[in-house]
C-alpha cells in the first residue's frame, strides 16, 4: 500500500491558527481536534484507517507550520507494525518543515513493532532560526507476550540551513546486538524527543528506555 498526508498550517488575520490542507489517504487519516488552550494552536489527531503499517507500505507525511503559526499533533491510539510478504519492509517518512516564529508539538502514542515486523521511520525536519518544535518518536518491540519486531529511524534536524542534529538508530532480531547489553538490555520501549525553544540552536535531547520489572532510564543531551 502507497499512502500519502498533508498538513498545512498558516496563521490567520486575527492569530489564530487555520489548516489550509488536512488530507490524508488511508491508513495515514487525519483529524482536526479542539485544543484545550484555545484557537491560537491548530491540534490534529492521526487516525489509522486500517491495520498496519505492513510490511511492503509505502507512508509518508508532509508537513508545512507556515510563519508565526502554532500546531499540536497527538494519535488517538498506538500504531502497529505488521510483518509482511518475505519480510519485506515497511516504510514511513516525515518531510517536515517549520516556518519562522512558528511551533510544531509532534507526540503520537508509540509504534509497536510487532513480532516478525521489519519497520523503518525516516524523518527530515527543517526548522526557521526562531522555530520551535517538540518531536517525539516512541517504539515499543513487540505487543505484551511476543518477540519484538525490528525498527531502523533515522531523525535529521536542520536549523536555519544547517544540519544540527542526525541521529539513527536499529532495533530488533534484524540487528545482531541490538538487543544485547550494549543496545536495549532487555527493555522493550525507547523514547527520543527533541526539543527546541525560540533562540536555541541545537536541540535538547532525551532518550528513555522503559521495560517490565526494570527501572526506567533516561539520558538528556544537549
Amino acid at each position: 500500500m502507497k499512502a500519502r498526508a498533508r498538513i498545512v498550517a498558516r496563521t490567520e488575520q486575527d492569530g489564530t491558527t487555520g489548516l489550509t490542507t488536512l488530507a490524508g489517504e488511508t491508513p495515514l487519516l487525519l483529524r482536526r481536534a479542539a485544543h484545550p488552550d484555545g484557537l491560537d494552536t491548530a491540534r490534529i489527531h492521526l487516525m489509522g484507517g486500517t491495520a498496519g503499517p505492513i510490511g511492503g507500505d509505502d507512508l509518508a507525511y508532509r508537513v508545512e507550520v507556515g510563519e508565526g503559526a502554532k500546531v499540536q499533533v497527538r494519535s488517538m491510539a498506538a500504531t502497529l507494525a505488521l510483518p509482511g510478504p518475505g519480510g519485506a519492509q515497511s516504510t514511513l517518512a516525515f518531510d517536515v518543515r517549520v516556518g519562522s516564529g512558528a511551533r510544531l508539538d509532534w507526540a503520537p502514542e508509540p509504534l509497536i513493532a510487532a513480532r516478525g515486523a521489519n519497520h523503518a521511520v525516516l524523518a527530515n525536519l527543517d526548522l526557521a532560526e526562531d522555530a520551535e518544535l517538540t518531536w517525539r518518536e516512541d517504539v515499543v518491540l513487540g505487543r505484551d507476550d511476543e518477540g519484538p519486531g525490528s525498527v531502523r529511524s533515522r531523525t535529521r534536524i536542520i536549523r536555519a540551513g544547517r544540519v544540527v542534529f542526525d541521529h539513527e538508530f536499529a532495533v530488533g532480531p534484524r540487528y545482531p546486538g541490538s538487543l544485547g547489553p550494549a543496545g536495549t538490555a532487555g527493555y522493550r520501549r525507547v523514547t527520543l524527543t527533541a526539543e527546541f525553544t525560540k533562540g536555541e540552536l541545537r536541540p535538547t535531547i532525551k532518550l528513555a528506555f522503559s521495560g517490565v520489572d526494570l527501572p526506567d532510564l533516561s539520558h538528556t543531551f544537549t
